[in-house]
């Protein structure tokens, strides 16, 4: 009997009851796709004589090896802003709050991924946190460029607010057709008529927006912008997870 695939998730962090946390739906999305969830903390702890530079803040705070041995996959889930000083800028007005010891564990956990060829995929900031290991920058704020669509949603978080398309042949086309309905909770995103990009970009929303990233040189490497894990219930939504979690055993059986 083969094993089911341990994919590793992020978590994010509550500052003021210093614990770790991680909504139940990423889970849950990972159990129901046949995925054995490992949750994967971030290391807080104040650096001693550091200097301010990311590159060795980065260093810091490496990625435990011992980690890997687990690992089949690695879903990157949604959250706060990346500090855009990881992607080379300063903090515009407009940027949101960020936690740079998240930033320092994904942004690590993302380029040994890709040196490992260990499947990942990332949501929403999983997406952003994909892009910015690679080199990539964010837009701070979609809503100060020629933003047409509502991409943060007022209504319940499972019904959708615009559509996307995606590029024929990828990875995503395959999965969830030609066009899609997705829902929308986001103030940034893969900074866009930027190339050239170190990734495909295979998803845009109808105003424009990267709302999908692949490396096709990956066993696999897809980045969403939406929230699939809050769509479950949409069988294109969850053929993604199914697909996610059959490439992560694959890639175990394989190993």
């Amino acid at each position: 009997m083969n094993k089911r695939p341990v994919i590793g998730l992020t978590t994010d962090f509550d500052q003021e009851r210093q614990g770790h946390l991680i909504f139940n739906s990423y889970v849950e999305s990972i159990r129901k796709a046949g995925g054995v969830p490992l949750l994967l903390m971030p290391t807080v702890r104040t650096p001693e004589n550091w200097s301010g530079d990311r590159d060795e803040f980065l260093k810091l705070f490496p990625v435990e090896e011992e980690i890997f041995e687990l690992l089949d996959g690695v879903l990157f889930t949604g959250g706060a802003d990346v500090d855009p000083q990881f992607y080379g800028e300063q903090p515009t007005k407009d940027c949101g709050g960020y936690f740079p010891f998240r930033d320092a564990l994904e942004i690590n956990l993302a380029k040994k991924c890709i040196e490992k060829d260990l499947p990942v995929l990332g949501i929403c900031r999983g997406i952003q946190s994909l892009a910015c290991a690679m080199g990539a920058k964010l837009t701070q704020d979609i809503y100060q460029e020629d933003t047409h669509f509502q991409h943060g949603q007022k209504v319940v978080n499972w019904y959708p607010a615009h559509k996307v398309k995606t590029k024929e042949g990828s990875l995503l086309f395959r999965m969830i057709g030609e066009e899609a309905w997705v829902n929308s909770f986001h103030h940034q995103s893969v900074l866009k008529n930027q190339p050239p990009y170190p990734f495909d970009i295979t998803a845009w929303s109808e105003d424009g927006l990267i709302e999908g990233i692949e490396k096709p040189e990956q066993f696999f490497f897809v980045g969403v912008q939406w929230h699939p894990e809050r769509m479950i219930t949409d069988p294109k939504m969850r053929g993604l997870f199914e697909t996610f979690v059959k490439a992560c055993a694959e890639r175990h059986q394989g190993a």
